[in-house]
Parts: C-alpha cells; structure tokens; sequence
C-alpha cells in the first residue's frame, strides 16, 4: 500500500495547484451570478483543498521532487499557484471560522513568498530573455491573489503592500515579455499551454485592487479593464489551437486566468453601480462578464475532466503494477 500511495504521490503532477486554484476561483466567481448562497464558493474551495492536501503529501513525502520543480524554469514558476489556491480556500473558510481563515491567509502568503524568493534566486543566477515565459508572472504577479483572497482584519496594510508590490512587477514584466515574445518567439509544444496566463495578471490586478480599495481611481481601473479584455480576447482566440495540442498538465493554465478574468468584471460592475451615470456601462460590463464566466466554466470542466482521465491509476498503469 505504501508503495502504490508513493507511485500516485509521484504521479501527481506539480501543475495540479494551478487546477486547484482555478477550481476555487471559478467556484467564488459563481457566486456573482447565481443564487448559489456560498454552495459554489465552498464547493470549489473543498475540491481545491482535496487536491492540495495531495500534493502536500506529494511534497512533503519527497521535498527533493519539489527541490527540483523550484529550480526549472517553467515548473518552478508555477509552483506558487500552490500558495495561491489556499489563499482562495481562506477566503471560503473565512466566513464559517474567521481566526482560521486569516491564520490561513497568512501562512499562504508566507509560503508564496518564500517561493518567490527561491525563483529570482535561480532566474537570476541562469538568466536568459529567450528562457522568459508568462508563467514567469505567476510568482511576483499571483501574490496579489492574496487581496483578492483577503478576509479582512488588521492585516489590510500588508494587503495593500502585497498589491503595490504585485502591480509593479506586472508594470516591469509586461513590456519585458512582449519584448521576449517579438524578438524571441520560440516556444516548446509542451509549453505553450501557459501562454493563456497572459490573461491573468491584469484581470488579477483588477480584482485585487478592486477587493482592498475603497476608492478606487476610475483611470486606474480603465486602463487594467483594457489590458485585461485585450489579453483575455487574445486567449480566446488562441484556445481553439492550444486545446489541440496533446494534453499536458500545463493545461491547468487556462483555468485561473479565465476565473479571474470574470471575477474581475463582476467586481468592477459592482464599483462602478455606486454611480448613477454608469448604469449603461455596469450592465455592459455584467454581460461581458457573463461570457466569460460561462466560457471559464467550460474550460475548467474540460481541463478538470483530462486530468481525472489522465491521473486514473487504472489508465496511467497495469493493476498489478
């Protein structure tokens, strides 16, 4: 039994954290558009737990495994959606036990920081611009995740430090990864998959600084809904070439930046309905986000259904391995 239990654990593949965090997001998402009264919310954030729990085991039984994800370039970008799927389930859990969802909270953004340290200590020691891709965003970028997550509390100032800090390496990387992408435009079949988190950071800047703000700046917010929609557009029309590609556990990405990306809308819909003028563009804004949450909804449940497919001992393995 325990080398059966061993194998699955090994199986498990890293990325699973980023399915984990989209599962959760989208289920929060739901909840801006269906009377779901917080069924969809802990529902999502009970599946995420399941699965992170997993692959706490999975790194705890061999801390070597996640030694060597943290040092590859692709992988050990991703690695921080683990951090970012508790965050979400401490915003579910918040509401039911808040001293625990905050305790939660904390020890997510604790443990995605520490991830961010060990990534700009291996990039910077290997730099290279061609090495360069969007799940790069994941590790400076994600931390604002915590905002969008936050349960509130005396721990607002670090929120609001964890968002500048976010939104300013979104300001830095952006150009440096267009840059990447016109002068070194190669990317590996396997790879490419995590091209659809472009989609993320502006939508996730968005909804964080939407979720922590209680002003938010009209310009601000107009300039990150642009980015956000051009983006979230450029994934769409990318989605019917990527999803052809043979499956990989890197199609984990495109379920949070598509979650996001609604959550995002719904929440500047709900800001810009304080104003009377804006009802023609609060309605404009809650259709689109409707696309898009029906759309996240679609490709979760398709990345969710390969990985189940994928991950079958029965299909992976003879019965008598």
């Amino acid at each position: 039994m325990s080398k059966q239990l061993t194998k699955s654990l090994l199986r498990l593949p890293t990325p699973t954290a980023g399915l984990a965090l989209g599962i959760a997001s989208l289920g929060a998402c739901l909840e801006y558009t269906l009377p779901l009264h917080g069924a969809g919310q802990h529902s999502g954030a009970l599946i995420a737990t399941i699965l992170l729990l997993a692959l706490t085991a999975k790194f705890c039984r061999h801390p070597i495994r996640l030694a060597q994800d943290l040092q590859h370039a692709v992988i050990g970008s991703v690695v921080p959606t683990y951090a970012m799927g508790w965050m979400m389930v401490a915003k579910a859990l918040a509401p039911i036990w808040p001293l625990g969802g905050q305790g939660l909270w904390l020890l997510a953004v604790a443990i995605h920081l520490c991830f961010l340290g060990i990534f700009i200590w291996h990039r910077s020691r290997h730099f290279h611009l061609a090495h360069m891709v969007p799940a790069w965003f994941v590790p400076p970028v994600g931390i604002i995740a915590a905002d969008v997550a936050f349960p509130g509390g005396a721990l607002a100032p670090l929120a609001h430090i964890l968002l500048l800090g976010g939104m300013v390496s979104y300001a830095v990387m952006l150009p440096l990864m267009l840059y990447r992408f016109i002068f070194h435009p190669e990317i590996a079949d396997s790879a490419k998959p995590i091209i659809a988190i472009m989609a993320a950071p502006a939508s996730l800047s968005l909804a964080g600084y939407l979720s922590v703000t209680a002003q938010p700046s009209l310009l601000l917010c107009a300039i990150l809904l642009g980015i956000a929609l051009l983006m979230t557009l450029l994934i769409y029309l990318s989605l019917p070439r990527l999803l052809r590609l043979p499956f990989t556990p890197g199609f984990a990405a495109f379920t949070f930046p598509l979650a996001i990306g609604a959550t995002a809308l719904y929440k500047l819909a709900h800001s810009l309905a304080a104003y009377p003028m804006a009802e023609n563009y609060v309605r404009q804004i809650t259709y689109l986000a409707d696309i898009e949450v029906t759309i996240a909804t679609l490709v979760v449940g398709y990345v969710a259904l390969r990985f189940v497919l994928s991950c079958l001992p029965c299909v992976r393995e003879p019965a008598d391995a």
